[in-house]
């Protein structure tokens, strides 16, 4: 497995769950040029989150348990790869690690760039138009239409006796339909 590297050629290696950032970490302090895609992603707020909470956005790995690395020397083996802290393994075509193209790994920066622009509307689970029903103890179960979204609060339209009414709500009193 100490296959002379290419210059241009990314190597993936597979981690241990949920390890890929101590992966990624421990591969740059062996001095491997390393490269985690990271999705921004909506989490709904949780028992431990007020909605309003900022941390509705966060970033998870775009590939789970994977990462791309490459050596900054020709002479670096990529033998210590598979005792690295967080590593479970590299991966393999037959006997040969398996490599991904420059070319490639520009594209998924490119879509991780693309993503990181992204706002709350385009990747939150509620958009303008979309049937929902509340959660809340006094309205459980009432359906509404998204109106609008932000940042920590859904704006709805829901008929209450018989007139169209609009409402602002946290993330965490509504579910999709």
């Amino acid at each position: 497995m100490s296959a002379a590297p290419t210059a241009t050629a990314w190597y993936v290696a597979h981690t241990k769950p949920r390890q890929e950032s101590t992966a990624a970490e421990q591969l740059r302090r062996q001095d491997f040029e390393v490269y985690l895609p990271l999705f921004k992603v909506f989490r709904e707020p949780g028992r431990r989150h007020r909605a309003s909470d900022p941390a509705l956005i966060a970033h998870e790995p775009m590939f789970p348990r994977y990462l791309f690395l490459r050596p900054t020397r020709a002479t670096q083996s990529l033998s210590v790869v598979r005792s690295t802290v967080g590593v479970s393994r590299l991966v393999l075509f037959g006997h040969q690690p398996a490599t991904l193209a420059d070319d490639a790994v520009q594209a998924i920066r490119r879509a991780e760039d693309l993503r990181e622009t992204a706002g709350l509307a385009d990747i939150g689970p509620y958009q303008p138009g979309m049937a929902v029903r509340l959660r809340d103890p006094a309205l459980a179960g009432v359906q509404a239409l998204v109106r609008a979204v932000s940042a920590d609060r859904v704006t709805l339209l829901l008929d209450i006796l018989g007139r169209p009414q609009t409402v602002q709500v946290e993330f965490g009193r509504i579910a999709p339909l």
